[in-house]
């Protein structure tokens, strides 16, 4: 049986995670999940966590490769990477670039499909995210952005 690999870009917002996941989708075997939408549509009393966890297991069904995007932070993301790592092989992907750009970013950016904070708000996650420290398996420099080309061929060398 495959393996299942779920990679996990992990960065500040505004770093450019959404547009990397979107890309690698269009094109590589690779499904990116966008997990803001997930966290949007919650009913009262839904655990985010757990319904990310269980859109993921759908989406191995029928993919043995899967990209989700998340702040990396927190007690509750490490008991979810943790509840991931039993199940699939995992692939941490740093994405980071100055805090000023991300901030730039997340203010010009399409509010539609984001969780919506103000920017005191971006500031503090974000001085968070970027603090955050794991063995990485690939890390993304995308201050300038990087082009589309470098990205993909950074994420083909963990395929």
């Amino acid at each position: 049986m495959t393996r299942k690999i779920l990679y996990l870009l992990i960065g500040p917002k505004g770093a450019g995670k959404t547009y990397i996941g979107t890309l690698v989708d269009q094109r590589t075997e690779i499904r990116f999940l966008r997990v803001e939408p997930i966290w949007l549509g919650l009913q009262p009393g839904e655990d985010g966590w757990q319904k990310v966890e269980q859109t993921i297991a759908a989406m191995f069904e029928h993919h043995d490769q899967v990209m989700i995007e998340s702040l990396g932070a927190g007690d509750a993301f490490t008991q979810f990477r943790a509840s991931l790592a039993r199940k699939y092989t995992l692939k941490l992907i740093r994405v980071y670039a100055e805090l000023d750009t991300c901030l730039t970013r997340v203010k010009t950016r399409s509010s539609a499909d984001h969780i919506p904070v103000s920017d005191h708000q971006v500031e503090y996650y974000n001085k968070i995210a970027a603090a955050v420290i794991y063995d990485w398996d690939l890390e993304i420099n995308n201050q300038s952005p990087a082009s589309d080309e470098a990205i993909l061929a950074a994420i083909q060398t963990l395929v």
